[in-house]
């Protein structure tokens, strides 16, 4: 089976979007498939073309980058001549999905992951994403064999703004479960809180960082809190955390290795994910795996892991519920996600799935 998946980056880049595209790249090669992975993420430091663990990636220069990912004319060029059995493609908040969509040969069959949340980043994203879905609507639906959502929200919200996509399948994005079953929880001291994610304003780090301040000022008990990501509110939030007088209780890591992320896991005594835009938390669950008490919102993607009683949920992002949320997590049981690691899929089992939906779409 000849594969191509369509992405806006790709490994050595890291997300988690990223990271479900190299997982399921690799895997797929590993069970006999040919994948050839399309990226937009081409800059000079990268080759155009190389293979990495088995898997073509093609890169191509974006003639728009973020948040519309809007490739150079090769990449029309290239695509055209691909026979691949199935396209994949990732991410309906970029332009991608629509530009491959219209590309794609008639025999081809179309799979789309659309990592989906309903809402732009700003005001402004959101008002032209509302005109990109109604272009969405009419030039690409037609086209799709299949939707891959990711959580019972992500399908949801999916199904209600694009009722014409009818063939819309649940699979929870894959886990490293063997890998975290062997990590050893040993929280240290002072009570370490961990958040790991892109440092971008929808993620509300800031008001991580506020909830932190009042923890400190509470004189509960002595607190440090473990920032693990990179992105453009960088600065405002070292400043913030000037501000706050917290900085030297703050550390402040990314480009970490995988044993140094989970060492850094295992040192914590409660993680944290206030995002308001996500459809599925990656973080969240291998904290879970791992036995670690987390903190979520209480609705969107991360509400059924608060109705099963995995995970505490805070009802706002306002920073005196976040400490309180927080309190309560470092003084709370360990979530009992070992005895019950069906919640979760390995890559194995994921990719398994993946597999099966390319076979189905092709009969």
């Amino acid at each position: 089976m000849q594969v191509i998946q369509v992405t806006q980056r790709y490994f050595p880049n890291i997300g988690g979007m990223e990271v479900v595209v190299q997982r399921i790249s690799e895997m797929l090669t590993m069970k006999g498939a040919s994948v050839t992975v399309y990226s937009v993420d081409y800059d000079h430091k990268l080759p155009r073309q190389q293979k990495i663990n088995g898997v073509l990636i093609k890169r191509f220069k974006p003639l728009i980058g973020t948040p519309l990912y809007v490739p150079e004319m090769n990449f029309v060029k290239h695509i055209r001549k691909e026979n691949a059995n199935v396209v994949h493609i990732h991410n309906i908040h970029t332009l991608l999905p629509l530009l491959t969509s219209l590309l794609k040969h008639e025999n081809q069959k179309l799979l789309l992951q659309p990592h989906y949340h309903r809402f732009g980043q700003t005001p402004t994203r959101h008002l032209f994403f509302n005109r990109y879905k109604q272009l969405f609507h009419i030039l690409a639906s037609r086209h799709i064999d299949c939707v891959v959502v990711n959580s019972s929200y992500e399908k949801k919200i999916f199904s209600e703004d694009f009722p014409e996509c009818k063939n819309v399948v649940l699979i929870p994005e894959g886990i490293a479960v063997d890998e975290l079953k062997r990590v050893r929880w040993s929280p240290e001291t002072p009570a370490r809180i961990l958040y790991v994610g892109a440092l971008k304003r929808y993620k509300n780090v800031d008001k991580i960082l506020k909830a932190f301040a009042k923890l400190v000022a509470t004189r509960k008990g002595n607190f440090k809190l473990v920032i693990v990501g990179k992105g453009p509110e960088y600065l405002q939030l070292v400043d913030l955390a000037k501000g706050l007088r917290v900085e030297d209780l703050v550390e402040w890591k990314y480009g970490l290795s995988r044993y140094q992320l989970l060492s850094e896991y295992a040192k914590a005594s409660v993680v944290v994910l206030f995002s308001l835009l996500e459809s599925f938390s990656i973080a969240v669950n291998e904290a879970l795996l791992i036995g670690i008490p987390t903190v979520v919102l209480n609705f969107g993607a991360m509400a059924n892991l608060v109705k099963a009683g995995l995970a505490i949920g805070v009802s706002s992002v306002d920073p005196d519920e976040i400490a309180v949320g927080i309190l309560k997590a470092i003084g709370a049981a360990r979530p009992q996600i070992r005895e019950n690691l069906g919640v979760f899929l390995s890559w194995d089992e994921y990719t398994d799935r993946i597999l099966s939906i390319y076979r189905q779409v092709e009969e």
